[in-house]
């Protein structure tokens, strides 16, 4: 029963961690449409292809500084790893658009 009710506690955490990238977010969704930018399982996105434009690379460093933040905030307060936090956030993310995971 924790389990559960931990997974659904992340599972909330990674629904309000995607709004709160959501500054970025039509400019993610575009990068990833683009196939410039893919979801890894890990939780962090990267740049999928070389010759990426220019604004990309740090578009995704800036995403992925945000989600370590937010992950890190989100384990703490739950007291479970962040790597736990990323992988739990990637599957969501993944589950709702696969056609943005890097393969």
């Amino acid at each position: 029963m924790k389990h559960h009710h931990c997974t659904h506690r992340f599972a909330a955490a990674a629904a309000a961690l995607l709004l709160s990238v959501a500054a970025w977010a039509m400019d993610l969704n575009q990068a990833k449409s683009a196939g410039w930018v893919c979801e890894q399982g890990d939780g962090y996105v990267r740049v999928a292809k070389p010759g990426a434009p220019g604004d990309v690379p740090p578009m995704v460093n800036n995403i992925n500084s945000q989600r370590r933040a937010a992950y890190a905030d989100i384990a703490e307060k739950n007291g479970v790893a962040v790597e736990q936090v990323a992988r739990l956030t990637a599957q969501k993310v993944i589950k709702q658009a696969p056609q943005h995971a890097c393969r």
